[in-house]
């Protein structure tokens, strides 16, 4: 039994731990990250020359939605910082990351490794690529604008780092990861011969069908940003107006959902994957509905809190060209009726001629960023195919350790990067696509060991 005194210590020891768990309670409940976001449209003014189909012959022809690019700035506890930019682009050219990366640095000191820039590769944009004005004959009024368009754009991503930066607030994040199947190899599967082999259950050929979804709130829990991904190619259309593709359409409709909320787009490591069937408007919308609801249901259900501090690593892979064509057979394919042929070959002997050299080696930037011990984003540059995707989730997954999510289109975006699959393989994805480019030819049979070693080394470079 307890008399007076007893009773009274009793209940004060009760109330000071009350107190002690309220706090404890409060401390945990407090936002452990900050973040910000922000977003400017990028859609080209007027009629400008676009980028994704070569066999293209006039400009734009209206715009049916606007382009957008978007970032989001975090900071973890000690005020380490990383920004995402995500854009509706179709490439991000070498010249033009390095612009954004020197500038960002100078103005808002963040260094190249904190800084992920990502295009969706939507084939209804503006042409990036400076060199193709003479590759591929672009007239030069809209040769001219091509230029003064990449100037523009280059000051508009460094000012929205900057716009993310001054709007952050604290906030938390989560992670979860859904599903959506409309993305086909296109490599093994004939477009006509889809229908069937859909319905039969028969398509062939490696997929990542992974929809990885991180949910960004403020310290009252409304929706700041929704980024999400998926390993796609955006070529539904390929007419001549301006649109972000099933990837704009999905951004769109999670805005719709969520108007307090940015929804960014991250593309994954989908060059050798299509969505079918495609080619009509119809499709933009159902496909981005498709991927807007599976964001949706990721949103819905349970989510991984994602705590712990920020690690990031940036390096170059060093790659290395196959030789190109001798100078005998480059003047034969000066006369030859592939037009891209007769362009590359032209190409190829005007370096010489200059008395310049066409490199054979390329640094392909591949990046981590580490959050905590909960989620792991590797960045691959390049239109990497999806088995990089396969590998990496495979390579880097340990019991009790971060989900995976991998990006591709990520801070150069020079073509295609096939693994050694892929290369032996051939076909478009395997070099074929090469003709219409600036690069001597297809990759050695060290490309995917080269871009694993140096992969493998960042990776644990931000491992705790």
């Amino acid at each position: 039994m307890f008399n007076n005194r007893d009773l009274e210590r009793f209940l004060a020891t009760a109330c000071m731990l009350l107190l002690f768990v309220a706090n404890v309670n409060g401390m945990a409940a407090e936002p452990a990250w900050r973040a910000g976001v922000a977003r400017t449209k990028i859609t080209p003014d007027g009629p400008y020359w676009m980028g994704g189909y070569a066999n293209r012959t006039r400009p734009s022809e209206g715009t049916l939605q606007d382009l957008y690019a978007k970032a989001i700035a975090i900071d973890d506890a000690d005020g380490t910082r990383v920004v995402i930019v995500t854009t509706d682009l179709l490439v991000i050219t070498h010249e033009l990351g390095e612009a954004v990366r020197r500038r960002v640095l100078d103005k808002y000191k963040l260094p190249a490794s904190h800084l992920l820039l990502n295009c969706s590769h939507t084939h209804c944009g503006p042409e990036l690529r400076l060199y193709r004005e003479s590759l591929h004959n672009i007239p030069a009024e809209y040769a001219g604008k091509m230029h003064g368009y990449v100037r523009r754009l280059e000051a508009q991503l460094v000012d929205l780092v900057g716009n993310a930066i001054a709007r952050q607030v604290p906030a938390g994040l989560s992670f979860s990861q859904g599903k959506a199947s409309f993305a086909v190899n296109r490599r093994t599967n004939r477009a006509a011969d889809v229908p069937r082999l859909r319905s039969e259950g028969k398509l062939n050929g490696p997929v990542d069908h992974s929809v990885p979804v991180m949910k960004v709130t403020n310290s009252k829990g409304s929706m700041l940003a929704v980024l999400f991904g998926y390993a796609c190619h955006n070529t539904v259309m390929s007419f001549y107006q301006t649109s972000g593709d099933y990837a704009g359409f999905a951004q769109q409709y999670i805005e719709e959902k969520h108007p307090e909320a940015v929804a960014m787009f991250v593309m994954g490591a989908g060059g050798d994957q299509n969505p079918e069937p495609r080619r009509k408007v119809e499709y933009l919308h159902h496909y981005g509905q498709v991927l807007a609801d599976a964001v949706e249901t990721v949103l819905s259900g349970h989510q991984r809190e994602v705590t712990g501090s920020l690690r990031a690593a940036i390096a170059k892979a060093r790659l290395e060209f196959q030789p190109h064509a001798d100078r005998e057979t480059l003047e034969k394919q000066v006369e030859s009726t592939n037009q891209y042929e007769r362009w590359k070959a032209n190409f190829i002997l005007g370096e010489l001629n200059g008395g310049r050299k066409v490199s054979r080696k390329y640094g392909l930037p591949v990046q981590a960023i580490r959050f905590g011990n909960d989620l792991l984003l590797v960045a691959i540059g390049g239109e990497c195919v999806v088995d990089y995707s396969l590998r990496a989730k495979t390579q880097y997954s340990i019991d009790d350790g971060p989900d995976i999510w991998v990006a591709g289109y990520s801070n150069d975006v020079f073509g295609y990067l096939p693994t050694l699959r892929v290369l032996k393989e051939g076909g478009y994805e395997g070099g074929g696509h090469m003709i219409y480019t600036k690069f001597p030819g297809p990759f050695t049979e060290t490309v995917e060991d080269r871009v694993f070693e140096t992969l493998d080394r960042i990776v644990r470079e931000v491992s705790p």
